[in-house]
C-alpha cells in the first residue's frame, strides 16, 4: 500500500461503504478512484478518460452511494435520485451488480434498479413504481419509461452516463437529446468514457456544467510490462492453422478472447476447434441478452477457456479508411437491422469478462479505437496479459495505421512482430484441412439452428404457449437431427512426431504421454511391451529359420 495515496478510510465516506469495499477487497483505490471520488464528493461535475479496467464504475458508484445517503438524512421523500445511461444491456447488470455490491450494508437506505434489460416496458413498470433511488439503463429504455410516464425524474440529483463515447456509436444520439431535456436544470454530471471522441466533446456541452476533466493515461493501454502485444502476418489457410497449433499445442495457456469479424465466422471458427475437441463457446448477438449474460458467467466461471465474439460495430464493410467506415456506420444507425442483432449489444467493450489472459484478433479490426477496445479486454487492473493479432495481405493498411498509433513518443512501437517460424507446423497442415472439409456452409447455418432450437425450449416467455400447445412442442422436440459437423476422433491426439523439436519443451506436458518403464530391484529396465505375446500377434511371433537350416545341411 502507497503511503502517499490517498486511502477510501480518507474520503469521508460512511462507514458502511467503507465495510462493502473492504469485503471486496480492495486494499487501496485505483488511479481514477482515487482522483474522481473527491472531486465527485465536492459537487464537481466530471469529465474522466480512463482506459477499460480501471475502476471507472466505482468511481462514481461510491461517491453517487454517498451522496444519496448524505440527502436523506434530510429529505424524506422517496425519489429516483440517481440515473446511470449505459450502451449496453450487459454493462447494464454489470453496473447494477457492482452498485448492490457497494450497497450491501446499506441497501434498505439505497435501492438500485436495472432496466435496461430486454423485458417489456409494461413488466418493468412496478420495478419504477417503488421510485428506487438509483436507475440504471440504456438511453431508450430510459425514454421509453418517460413517455409512457413510468418514471419521472424530478428529484434527479447525479446525471452518469458510462462509456459515453459509445453511446453515439451504438445509434443513441436522438434518444439522448430528448432525455436531456425531461432532466431537471440543475443536477452533478458525470461522463466517464476510455476515448475522448468528438462525440464526447459534443456530449460534454450538452450535460456537463465547468466540468473538471481528468485525463489519467497518456496511452489508452497498458505498457509493455503489463501488456504485451504481437502481430503475425498469415493469410486465410494459415489463420486456421496457427490457431489450431496455439491452442491445441498449449502455447496460449489462461483464458482466451478471440475475436472474429462476423457471426458466421464465429460459428466456422468453433466448429473448426471441436473437430480436435477444442471447447469453445460463441457470444451471439442475436441470443436474448439473459442468454449472453449466461454464456458470459459460464466462461467467467472457468467453463470455457476460450470464448469467440465479434464486436459487431463496423465489420460490415472493412476499409483501410477508418474516419470513412465512421462516417457509413452512421448512416446505417438510424436502419433497423434486418439479421436481428440486438443495437446494444456491444462485446469489446461493455462486458464483464474476468481474468482475460489472452486476446486473439482472428480477423483484424476495423479501425485503431477497436482495436484498443478489443486488446483493452485483457491487462485489466493489475494483470498482465498477450495480444496476438493476425494480419492477412489486404489488413497490412489498418496494421500500420495501428502501429502508428501505439508508437510512442520514444519512436519504440508496443505492437511487435510475432517471431513464429509457420514452416515449423507445416506438419499439421493436412489435418487443418481435414478439418475445414468437415466445416461446411451447411455445418455452420445447423450449429446456429441448434442454438436458436435450444433457445426456443429453454425460453420462459414460449412455455406458456407450448403448455396450451404441446404438438408444437412434441414437433419441435423430434425435429431432424442437426449435425453441425461431423467429428472424427482421431482427430483428438497430437502426434509426438507432429510436434517440431524446437516447440517439445514449450508443450503442454499432458500431449507428451512418455511410456514409462519400470525399473527392475536390481535395476534391469522392463518395458510393458516385454509380455508373451507370442501366437497372438503373427508378425511378433513369427522366426526365420532358413539360414540356421542351410548351414546344418552343409556340415
Amino acid at each position: 500500500m502507497d503511503p502517499e495515496r490517498i486511502q477510501f478510510h480518507e474520503m469521508g465516506l460512511d462507514d458502511r461503504i467503507l465495510k462493502a469495499v473492504a469485503d471486496l477487497g480492495w486494499a487501496q483505490p485505483t488511479l481514477i478512484q482515487e482522483k474522481a471520488i473527491p472531486l465527485a464528493l465536492d459537487g464537481k461535475d466530471l469529465l474522466a478518460r480512463a482506459r477499460t479496467g480501471s475502476g471507472k464504475t466505482a468511481a462514481y458508484a461510491v461517491p453517487l452511494i454517498q451522496q444519496i445517503l448524505t440527502s436523506k438524512q434530510t429529505v424524506r421523500e422517496q425519489a429516483v435520485r440517481a440515473l446511470v445511461l449505459v450502451p449496453t444491456k450487459e454493462l447494464g447488470q454489470q453496473v447494477q451488480a457492482m452498485i448492490r455490491q457497494l450497497t450491501a450494508y446499506c441497501a434498505r437506505d439505497v435501492r438500485v434498479a436495472d432496466i435496461s434489460g430486454k423485458a417489456e416496458v409494461s413488466a418493468q413498470r412496478p420495478i419504477l413504481m417503488e421510485k428506487p433511488d438509483i436507475v440504471v439503463g440504456t438511453p431508450s429504455r430510459v425514454q421509453a419509461h418517460i413517455k409512457a410516464q413510468n418514471l419521472e425524474l424530478h428529484a434527479l440529483e447525479v446525471l452518469v452516463i458510462d462509456e459515453a463515447d459509445l453511446l453515439f456509436s451504438f445509434g443513441f444520439e436522438a434518444d439522448l437529446k430528448s432525455l436531456i431535456c425531461n432532466l431537471p436544470k440543475i443536477y452533478q454530471a458525470f461522463l466517464m468514457s476510455a476515448t475522448l471522441s468528438d462525440d464526447v466533446q459534443a456530449l460534454k456541452e450538452l450535460v456537463l456544467h465547468n466540468p473538471v476533466t481528468l485525463k489519467l493515461q497518456g496511452s489508452q493501454l497498458p505498457d509493455s510490462s503489463q501488456l504485451q502485444q504481437y502481430s503475425v502476418k498469415c493469410e486465410e489457410e494459415d489463420k486456421f492453422l496457427l490457431i489450431y497449433t496455439l491452442l491445441k499445442l498449449g502455447l496460449v495457456r489462461g483464458k482466451t478472447l478471440i475475436f472474429v469479424s462476423s457471426l458466421d465466422r464465429c460459428y466456422r471458427l468453433k466448429l473448426f476447434l471441436e473437430q480436435f475437441s477444442v471447447p469453445a463457446c460463441v457470444l451471439n448477438s442475436e441470443l436474448p441478452v439473459h442468454s449472453r449474460c449466461h454464456i458470459i458467467s459460464q466462461f467467467n466461471q472457468g467453463f470455457y477457456d476460450y470464448i469467440i465474439a465479434t464486436d459487431e460495430q463496423g465489420l460490415d464493410k472493412p476499409t483501410a479508411d477508418s474516419q470513412s467506415a465512421k462516417n457509413k456506420e452512421k448512416k446505417k444507425k438510424k436502419k433497423k437491422s434486418k439479421t436481428g442483432k440486438d443495437k446494444e449489444y456491444g462485446v469489446s467493450r461493455g462486458v464483464d469478462f474476468q481474468n482475460i489472459a489472452n486476446v486473439i484478433n482472428f480477423d483484424f479490426p476495423t479501425s485503431v479505437e477497436s482495436y484498443i477496445h478489443r486488446v483493452g479486454r485483457t491487462a485489466r487492473a493489475d494483470n498482465k496479459g498477450t495480444a496476438l493479432t493476425f494480419v492477412s495481405h489486404s489488413e497490412v493498411l489498418l496494421l500500420e495505421e495501428v502501429e502508428s498509433a501505439l508508437t510512442g513518443d520514444s519512436g519504440n512501437c508496443a505492437l511487435k512482430p510475432y517471431g513464429f517460424r509457420m514452416e515449423e507446423i507445416e506438419g499439421f497442415r493436412y489435418r487443418c484441412r481435414d478439418a475445414m472439409r468437415s466445416v461446411t456452409k451447411q455445418a455452420v447455418k445447423e450449429a446456429r439452428l441448434k442454438e436458436i432450437k435450444q433457445e426456443l425450449l429453454n425460453s420462459e416467455k414460449l412455455k406458456m404457449y407450448f403448455e396450451d400447445n404441446p404438438r408444437d412442442l412434441q414437433l419441435l422436440r423430434h425435429d431432424k437431427d442437426l449435425h453441425p459437423a461431423i467429428i472424427k476422433p482421431h482427430m483428438k491426439n497430437v502426434p509426438e512426431y507432429l510436434i517440431p523439436s524446437t516447440l517439445k519443451s514449450l508443450v503442454n506436458p499432458l500431449l507428451r504421454r512418455k511410456k514409462k518403464l519400470k525399473t527392475h530391484p536390481k535395476g534391469v529396465m522392463i518395458t510393458p511391451l516385454k509380455k508373451n505375446n507370442r501366437g497372438k500377434n503373427p508378425l511378433k511371433s513369427f522366426r526365420y529359420t532358413r539360414k540356421a537350416s542351410k548351414q546344418k545341411n552343409k556340415s
